[in-house]
């Protein structure tokens, strides 16, 4: 289905979850992510592992008899619009919501989810301020399954500075939450290690033409560029980065699973490093299996934010089964004791913020494959 017709039968269908009528013993799960716009594959890859979530789920039977449904609401990747989701996801009663992908529309509907006392479940948005918002933060409505900016940078840069051929990085990101927030972790995490940052560009969404930037980098010759881009952003930039043939290395944020078929498979980006929570090629026999079913549902290989979703709907599903209800209040009082096995093979359990500290894990990409080169704690 082309964007345009996804988007639009999201707003007519409400994905085809929304609008059916709940009953006794359906409880619902809200997602609030983008299914418009530049990000919308990530979104859609989002719902999918909810789907996907929600199906093994109610093929076992449910939770205490109680099967789920998910009502999927676009956010847009937009603050404003985000808000406008998820007032529109609580008028139809959800036990808890999943969002919002972006981090500065997590920040945003935050106060939301706290005032109306229900519980967020971020899965995707790396922002290192939800954390600092989150527990003894002061929301006690959020938590975190997915590491944050700070704990993922901090092994990027101990992987940098192990290799010993990085001593300059050139910063280049979105002009949003998650591009700010991911210079300044990356920012600190490099220069505790030595490795000098000499300059940080910061660009709008939905940016076409990269030229200029790049010229500027292909004369500073830095060893290094850190990007943190998504979606078309991030795909725009490594074609022109490409076509301009410039010799630093590439590194950062970079979503090798959603180009694996494009820009890896080309070769142009040999020898690129990433840092993400999640990989596909993950051997665990979890993980393995989890793959297998959502080709086979969806065609596609998981990524990040199709991982995560997943977890997360087995996360309130695992808190509702702990809790013995269904009221939000329980069910958020369950989230706070999670003892939850990932697919990744660690435990994902909260600190005193909500915080989760699941694996980060370094790749590498290795001519037109992709190698996961080491995998630490955040």
């Amino acid at each position: 289905m082309e964007l345009k017709a996804f988007a639009l039968a999201a707003t007519i269908t409400g994905l085809g979850f929304g609008l059916s009528p709940a009953h006794a013993d359906e409880l619902r799960i809200g997602l609030s992510t983008p299914l418009s716009g530049g990000v919308a594959a990530l979104g859609q890859h989002e719902m999918w592992g909810a789907e996907l979530a929600i199906e093994e789920l109610n093929a076992a039977g449910g939770v205490d008899g109680n099967t789920f449904t998910l009502d999927a609401q676009d956010n847009q990747c937009n603050p404003s619009q985000g808000v406008t989701s998820v007032e529109n996801l609580l008028r139809n009663d959800p036990v808890a919501i999943i969002g919002a992908l972006c981090s500065s529309v997590t920040l945003a509907i935050m106060p939301m989810v706290e005032r109306e006392e229900v519980p967020l479940v971020v899965a995707v948005s790396t922002s290192k301020v939800i954390t600092e918002k989150s527990g003894i933060g002061g929301n006690d409505w959020t938590f975190r399954i997915n590491p944050s900016d700070v704990g993922l940078a901090v092994a990027m840069a101990n992987y940098i500075a192990s290799t010993g051929d990085i001593e300059t990085v050139a910063f280049v990101g979105e002009d949003t939450d998650y591009g700010r927030g991911g210079h300044e972790a990356i920012a600190a995490a490099l220069e505790a290690k030595g490795v000098q940052v000499v300059s940080a560009d910061f660009f709008q969404q939905n940016t076409p033409d990269f030229t200029t930037l790049l010229t500027r980098l292909a004369n500073t010759a830095p060893d290094a560029i850190a990007l943190y881009a998504v979606g078309a952003d991030e795909l725009n930039f490594l074609r022109q980065f490409r076509g301009m043939g410039l010799p630093s290395h590439l590194t950062g944020r970079i979503a090798f699973d959603e180009i694996r078929d494009t820009v890896i498979t080309s070769g142009a980006i040999d020898g690129a490093t990433s840092v993400f929570p999640y990989a596909a090629d993950l051997d665990t026999p979890e993980n393995q299996a989890f793959v297998a079913a959502f080709k086979a549902k969806y065609g596609e290989l998981p990524n990040y934010q199709s991982f995560e979703a997943y977890e997360a709907v087995k996360i309130i599903a695992d808190a509702i089964k702990r809790a013995g209800a269904t009221d939000r209040a329980a069910i958020r009082d369950a989230l706070e004791k999670t003892e939850y096995t990932s697919l990744t093979g660690r435990m994902i359990a909260f600190d005193e913020h909500n915080q989760a500290h699941n694996a980060a894990i370094i790749m590498r990409v290795d001519g037109t494959e992709v190698v996961i080169e080491a995998q630490s704690d955040t």
